[in-house]
């Protein structure tokens, strides 16, 4: 065997073996936020971050997300421009990564955001421009938001999305935009499976009577959402409060070994990636002023859009991870029949570094949940009581808000708890659903 092509094996099989890898700390962050210390979370996160260039997105918005979570809606929006901006340069991957993801593994790509995170990044900008009283900014968002819907790709996670571009149109008044906003949301929310939230009814009733001209549609929603003549929401000289809750962390995703025929026919070994879901132990919040009082609806079921998304991907994933096990097979027997130690060498290295590409967004929410409060103008004290699938109230929050006649007022609670990290088996996480 010559000595260089051994120290190359050899090179090679160090690397794969020694580089630590994004899910390999990202549980110390998670515990930190389920500790309430973002300030930790940070930490830990700074201190991974000039690991792995080809995390450099990851970073960007794993760093946005803790911010926001700490009320830092400025920084958390230049950080996830710098996503974007990186996102915008990596689309034109370079030829050197694609050929090192087809000779090692996919995690020699870049990360450049799945499509629903894609999604999510304009979304959580949208409401950071809002939390800063900036919704002209928030529709800037949105319409960037818009023309990344546009792709087929990024279908997944448009419900919700649209139903906050709808939101943001409204509290700019621009009527007419915020229709077509809902309609797309009800449309999509209906293709996906899932139920319309009640909030999203009674929007698309007061909307449809606002603009005027379309008395069949009105009567249809009515009807649907089981809504009165007379119109729902917020009436003139009154302000709204939209409450958010972003509840657990989105789900972790791990990689096993599968068996796949190349196409000559030989077996091969491959690693594919799944997610393990957390459901998150807050699943509802109540929200008051006085005896004004709404039950958050389910917004997004963050979790489900990734199983979904990652299943619509895999046969490409599979297509791929056979491709690269074939040719690493290939290299194994070339180098076998030339001396039998470096055939064990490069056969050994192939299969150490067969490794699925399990990197995601981790601190998304796992599940978000709204309600929407119409309330006169003036001094309230909001109170906001989480509930738990059994438990009942599982904690409370209080907001002191001023509301200006017309004003729509957005407001965010992350929620996470240690119990949230934990991975549940499906039969049980459809036992509690249920």
């Amino acid at each position: 065997m010559k000595w260089t092509q051994a120290a190359a094996v050899t090179a090679l099989l160090l690397c794969v073996a020694s580089c630590a890898t994004y899910t390999d700390w990202v549980g110390e962050m998670e515990r930190e936020i389920a500790a309430r210390d973002l300030p930790a979370a940070l930490r830990v996160l700074r201190e991974h971050a000039g690991e792995s260039a080809r995390d450099a997105v990851l970073y960007d918005l794993n760093r946005a997300m803790l911010l926001r979570m700490a009320d830092d809606y400025a920084q958390s929006n230049a950080a996830f421009e710098q996503a974007k901006d990186a996102i915008d340069r990596l689309d034109a991957v370079s030829v050197r990564e694609q050929a090192g993801a087809l000779a090692v593994n996919d995690t020699m790509r870049s990360y450049t955001g799945a499509p629903y995170e894609r999604v999510l990044l304009h979304v959580y900008a949208a409401l950071n421009y809002l939390a800063l009283d900036r919704p002209d900014d928030a529709r800037v968002e949105i319409l960037q938001l818009d023309v990344l819907l546009g792709q087929e790709e990024a279908r997944a996670g448009e419900a919700f999305a649209r139903y906050l571009s709808g939101m943001i149109f409204e509290t700019l008044r621009q009527y007419d935009d915020a229709m077509i906003a809902y309609r797309q949301a009800y449309a999509a929310y209906r293709r996906d499976g899932g139920a319309v939230p009640a909030p999203l009814g009674r929007d698309l009733v007061r909307t449809a009577a606002r603009v005027g001209g379309m008395a069949d549609e009105l009567r249809r929603y009515r009807a649907e959402f089981g809504l009165t003549e007379e119109t729902p929401g917020p009436r003139d000289g009154e302000g709204e409060i939209v409450f958010l809750l972003h509840s657990g962390l989105a789900p972790v995703m791990r990689d096993t070994l599968v068996g796949a025929p190349t196409r000559d026919g030989r077996l091969v070994t491959v690693s594919m990636p799944y997610y393990e879901n957390r459901v998150p132990r807050v699943t509802g919040a109540r929200v008051g002023a006085g005896a004004t009082v709404a039950t958050a609806a389910l917004g997004e079921d963050v979790a489900a859009v990734a199983v979904e998304t990652l299943e619509r991907a895999k046969p490409l994933i599979l297509a791929r991870s056979v491709a690269r096990a074939a040719l690493k097979l290939e290299a194994s027997e070339q180098a076998d029949r030339k001396d039998d130690a470096l055939g064990m060498m490069v056969n050994l290295a192939g299969v150490i570094s067969e490794r699925a590409d399990t990197r995601s967004w981790s601190t998304l929410p796992n599940r978000i949940y709204l309600a929407r409060l119409p309330l006169a103008a003036g001094h309230h004290e909001l109170h906001v009581e989480l509930t738990g699938a059994y438990a009942g109230p599982v904690a409370a929050r209080t907001y002191a808000v001023d509301l200006a006649p017309g004003e729509k007022r957005f407001i965010s609670l992350h929620w996470v708890s240690a119990g949230d990290l934990e991975p549940i088996p499906y039969r049980i996480e459809r036992r509690r659903l249920q």
